[in-house]
């Protein structure tokens, strides 16, 4: 390939609600709100180039990283006096001025950058190897100064830029001729804007500080040992440290002396069985279908989890040696240590979640599922808790829910939210925030919630930019009560011959319920429905294989011949969110066949297989067209995603 050298410009400029020339103090206020300020917000903010303005890159050619010499270097540095608001401001990456000669502008896929933060000389990753198109508000990370700062503090970045090593230059399947690429350039603006109306937590010894604050002598919430700060208490207590992450709600059970915080789901994202054995982990060639699920299809619907989470986190799996099913207040010793990015929460550690009250009032007790721990209980059964909150014991081969739990990084940068459930904290460097209007729905996260023919949905995958979403309740009659029905004619989905089986009514009866703009909205989608027997191989895998989040992932299944293709679908076993969601039970369909005449189910809290003529409920599955766009919400479920043609 006959490549030529190219050189690179990058440009910086600050715009928006904080304006400002070079070198010249400003004073700082909320430009766009100051009818809502009792006063004039007392600061001073300065933004300086350490050199120059531009950053020139000579002799740029495709590259698989960045040139460690060549960066952009500046401070974002001031003080603010005002005592009841912090400045927010973010950093953003925008298109540079048209180039004086050349007008062929390098694709936004094909510029790479990183940005990284200098505290005591160390580059700390804020932002890495990613594209412009990555981006759809274009910012690339947040920060604050604090109130109350009256002395000048100083945050310093550098920016790197480089040209994608995926770039093909020359004459088959190129992305640039080589007359082409002589005539490309790159032009980036550094944004910075800023605000008074988002607070954000620094790090995790602020963090820590919000913890003790809620503890009373009537509500205590925190329990110490080892240097470890586990939260524990009643549900009604501990209101606080949620966070919104990647599509979904999570709890912060514990901080950890290093600054680290362990998070689990606040609600199951699964039911599939743990394991052949009661082994979470062996070797690369004996891996539990929960570790294999949690850190081979969970973990990729995690976003930019590679700068967030703490990927070879340390995971006690040692069996517990408890003389009996209710005490799991035993300590676990260090027997059974797991690398993984996911895991569970073990025995003990549930155990001290509600340590400071009973297990049927600690707050991580959902009430409506029983889901999987982390550990073994015996030689033959695993560590799980029971629907009313008991640490209990099963077999690994029964199909329990799944409450995935990740380690934040130290440090960790939030960008808003107060941490109650109405109003979780949010990560910076998690998914944009849309562009209304123009942004995609299939570039969004699984876990994300959307409106759909004005009832609530949420994001299961994108496959092939096609949208699967599942209804986040059940089908229910003009009374409000759960309607239930037999699955089918047999246990292959597709059979029914009239409105008494689901699959029938859904894709008659149903369907032809939805306003006819929700119905242009919809694709037929193609479902895999091979056997996954109840009680002797019940991988998941074989009901799942497909691709998960926007990346296609390799299964390690086989593609089955078993499919129906059509309208309206269900959760199939395995799947993100084909458990119960929310706190209002019902016995409940899945899609996946266990055997003849059986099929996948919740019943009494509990996965199992079940008769097909047996009538249980359901939570409709189907698919989205590509062009379909967000118009309005944040995807949370109390402001879900409005959507259009």
């Amino acid at each position: 390939m006959n490549q030529k050298n190219k050189i690179i410009f990058l440009s910086t400029l600050i715009i928006g609600v904080l304006t400002l020339t070079l070198g010249v103090t400003f004073a700082v206020f909320n430009f766009n709100k100051t009818s809502t300020n009792s006063q004039l917000v007392l600061g001073d903010i300065y933004m300086h180039y350490n050199e120059t303005n531009q950053l020139t890159i000579e002799n740029a050619m495709p590259s698989s990283t960045y040139d460690p010499a060549k960066y952009f270097e500046f401070t974002v540095d001031g003080k603010n006096t005002t005592t009841d608001k912090d400045i927010w401001y973010d950093i953003i990456l925008s298109h540079g001025d048209n180039h004086a000669t050349r007008t062929t502008r390098i694709r936004d896929d094909l510029l790479k950058f990183r940005l990284v933060e200098i505290k005591d000389d160390v580059e700390n990753i804020l932002f890495n190897n990613r594209s412009y198109e990555d981006l759809t508000s274009q910012r690339i990370w947040v920060d604050t100064i604090n109130k109350n700062t009256t002395t000048d503090v100083v945050h310093t970045y550098r920016l790197y830029m480089w040209i994608s090593n995926d770039t093909v230059i020359g004459n088959i399947n190129q992305d640039y001729t080589i007359d082409e690429w002589n005539d490309v350039y790159a032009s980036i603006k550094v944004n910075v804007t800023g605000d008074f109306n988002k607070k954000k937590v620094e790090n995790a010894s602020e963090f820590k500080e919000l913890v003790k604050v809620k503890q009373t002598d009537s509500c205590q919430t925190y329990v110490e040992e080892d240097g470890i700060t586990y939260i524990s208490g009643t549900a009604d207590c501990i209101n606080f440290n949620y966070v919104w992450y990647s599509g979904k709600l999570w709890r912060i059970t514990a901080i950890y002396p290093d600054g680290t915080m362990k998070m689990i789901t606040d609600d199951a994202v699964t039911s599939i069985s743990y394991g052949s054995d009661i082994n979470f982990y062996t070797d690369n060639e004996n891996k539990s279908y929960m570790y294999q699920w949690l850190n081979e299809d969970f973990l990729n619907t995690l976003y930019n989890y590679e700068n967030i989470i703490v990927t070879d986190s340390k995971w006690n799996a040692s069996n517990s040696n408890a003389s009996s099913n209710t005490n799991i207040s035993t300590k676990l010793p260090e027997t059974t240590m797991v690398t993984a990015s996911v895991g569970l929460l073990n025995s003990y550690e549930y155990y001290m979640s509600y340590k400071n009250t009973s297990y049927s009032n600690g707050y991580l007790n959902i009430g409506y599922s029983s889901w999987w721990l982390l550990n073994s209980y015996s030689t033959s059964r695993v560590w799980d808790v029971y629907s009313y909150g008991l640490g209990n014991y099963n077999s690994p081969t029964r199909a329990d829910g799944g409450r995935p739990s990740i380690n934040l990084k130290s440090g960790i940068q939030l960008s808003g939210g107060s941490g109650t459930k109405t109003d979780p904290y949010t990560i910076a460097g998690d998914k944009e925030e849309v562009t209304l209007g123009t942004t995609l729905l299939n570039t969004r996260s699984s876990g994300e919630y959307v409106k759909f023919n004005n009832e609530l949905y949420r994001i299961v995958s994108i496959e092939n930019n096609i949208t699967k979403i599942n209804k986040n309740d059940y089908i229910r009659d003009t009374n409000d009560t759960v309607i239930k029905k037999a699955f089918s004619t047999s246990e292959t989905y597709g059979g029914g011959t009239s409105g008494d089986y689901w699959d029938y009514y859904l894709n008659n009866t149903w369907y032809n319920s939805l306003d006819s703009t929700s119905q242009n909205m919809i694709v037929e989608g193609t479902y895999y429905i091979p056997n996954v027997s109840g009680s002797s191989d019940t991988s998941y895998k074989k009901a799942i294989c497909a691709t998960v989040g926007n990346t296609v992932t390799t299964k390690d299944c086989e593609k089955t011949s078993s499919t129906w293709t059509g309208w309206v679908g269900l959760p199939r076993y395995g799947e993100m969110f084909a458990s119960q969601q929310g706190s209002e039970y019902s016995d409940m369909w899945l899609m996946t066949p266990a055997n003849t005449y059986y099929v996948w189910g919740v019943y009494n809290k509990l996965m199992n297989g079940y008769r097909i003529t047996i009538t249980f409920g359901v939570r409709p599955s189907i698919n989205l067209k590509s062009n379909i766009k967000i118009t309005g919400g944040n995807g949370t479920k109390e402001d879900p995603f409005e959507i259009s043609e």
